[in-house]
């Protein structure tokens, strides 16, 4: 049996004893107990034969010794490893990258108190290429405003025992105090949802960031939070417009009611109660805003408005009742046609 790259071997008996720098990941044989039936270990196929791992032991010096046998023919496998140049190349690039990514994610770790300030994405994304906490990156951030406040706080205690000014600025404390709110939103997540979560400035920060190099910054989105959603036919499309704006259609005059009947598939009935109902509680309101107003020291404006919701709430009275027979407009028409000329 050849040996691939760095690895050993030495044939015992019928059994392969073969000795690797680095774990392959290879399960060794589970022998039968009282308890359990025995479980194979895992298949590998090596120079056209399979072998089954029996038995695999980390070994003193570093590496590990595994123990491989021909496969029985009792047991079935479903899936196997391959021993070969390819496989070893593969094992041994994943095995830099776990290298690199944990030295990485040592000096990620020391700068988590400034990169938990980032988006919540960007703090996964980290979390996934060094292999560290995306939440622990967070409750670290919020060390800082923490002890910006406590200084501020202890100074300006300090200066009032000695009957001194404060040392501390105005603006100073409105810093302080912006970002103890904002640490405290972070960590209340972080305790409740065990979440990373960005702060105000970060993001902030981030963001002019993409804008001004968006692809050594891209933009902050995951995988799995976004919308997905089928584009709807031109048809169902008209529809729904329609329907959105139905209730302005009621507003408009009788005649351009009756086109817009005709046309799409529109009923008054449905749509026209409520938009009265609500214009009239609105312009009761401001009759009784206005009137109290009046009673004070109102000028010119105040009567304007009373009138105005005068004429609206007796407007409305009268179309809730003309509405039970026939489709009426509205003094508002001429507003609403701003927003719907294009189905007149």
């Amino acid at each position: 049996m050849t040996p691939r790259g760095s690895d050993r071997v030495r044939v015992a008996g019928d059994r392969i004893i073969l000795f690797s720098r680095i774990s392959k990941g290879w399960t060794a044989r589970v022998p039968r107990s009282h308890l359990r039936s025995e479980h194979p270990g895992t298949a590998v196929l090596w120079d056209e034969q399979y072998f089954e791992v029996v038995a695999a032991d980390l070994m003193q010096g570093g590496g590990v010794r595994y123990v491989l046998a021909a496969w029985r023919e009792e047991h079935i496998f479903r899936d196997f490893k391959t021993y070969d140049d390819a496989s070893e190349a593969q094992i041994i690039a994943d095995y830099n990258a776990a290298m690199s990514q944990r030295k990485r994610g040592k000096v990620a770790w020391l700068f988590g108190m400034v990169l938990g300030h980032l988006p919540a994405p960007i703090q996964n994304r980290m979390a996934n290429e060094y292999g560290i906490s995306a939440p622990r990156m967070t409750i670290l951030s919020t060390i800082p405003s923490l002890v910006l406040l406590g200084t501020c706080v202890w100074l300006y205690v300090d200066a009032r025992l000695r009957m001194d000014a404060s040392p501390v600025p105005f603006w100073l404390w409105g810093v302080a105090m912006f970002m103890f709110a904002d640490s405290a939103v972070r960590f209340h997540v972080y305790m409740s949802q065990s979440r990373a979560m960005g702060s105000l400035p970060g993001s902030i920060l981030y963001s002019i960031l993409t804008l001004i190099a968006p692809r050594r910054f891209p933009f902050p989105t995951e995988r799995g939070l976004g919308s997905f959603m089928f584009t709807p036919e031109e048809d169902q499309a008209l529809r729904d417009r329609v329907q959105m704006r139905a209730p302005l259609f009621t507003l408009l005059s009788p005649d351009e009611q009756r086109r817009l009947a005709e046309r799409y598939d529109y009923d008054y009935r449905e749509h026209a109660f409520v938009p009265a109902a609500i214009i009239l509680i609105g312009a009761l309101l401001g009759v009784i805003t206005m009137w109290m107003r009046l009673r004070g020291d109102g000028g010119i404006s105040s009567v304007i408005s009373l009138l105005v919701a005068g004429v609206l709430v007796v407007e409305q009275i009268i179309r809730l009742v003309t509405l039970q027979q026939r489709p009426v407009g509205s003094v508002l028409a001429p507003f609403v046609r701003l927003f719907v000329r294009d189905f007149l």
